[in-house]
């Protein structure tokens, strides 16, 4: 049953990618494959893996702030909670359907980073 859901999904979300002017997922998409979703989205692994693959990106560029200023001020322990992250974008992906999906990250980091005095 896994392996069939896992392939469904990951099926749903190469074919989401496919369309060449799609260069990153919306919140709609990210969306649409929370619903095909049995579970809670925050559990499903092509997401769980997307918010990861960022996260992974947000401390590197982290680690090597001659990119870019300070991302976040809390420990990556404290503050990388992919579950939480998950469900925050899920409560915004109407406000934000035709957003970047990483841009509602973003927000997240925004809210939550611990760097506002």
């Amino acid at each position: 049953m896994n392996l069939r859901f896992l392939a469904t999904s990951l099926i749903t979300l190469l074919l989401s990618l496919h369309s060449p002017s799609t260069l990153a997922l919306t919140m709609k998409q990210v969306s649409d494959i929370c619903h095909l979703s049995p579970g809670e989205c925050s559990d499903h692994p092509i997401i769980r893996a997307y918010v990861g693959g960022a996260l992974d990106l947000l401390a590197t560029l982290d680690e090597r702030t001659d990119y870019l200023g300070k991302v976040y001020c809390k420990k990556p322990k404290e503050l990388f909670d992919v579950s939480a992250i998950i469900r925050f974008m899920e409560l915004r992906s109407d406000q934000y359907a035709t957003d970047n999906a990483m841009l509602v990250l973003v927000r997240y980091f925004e809210e939550y980073s611990g760097c506002k005095p």
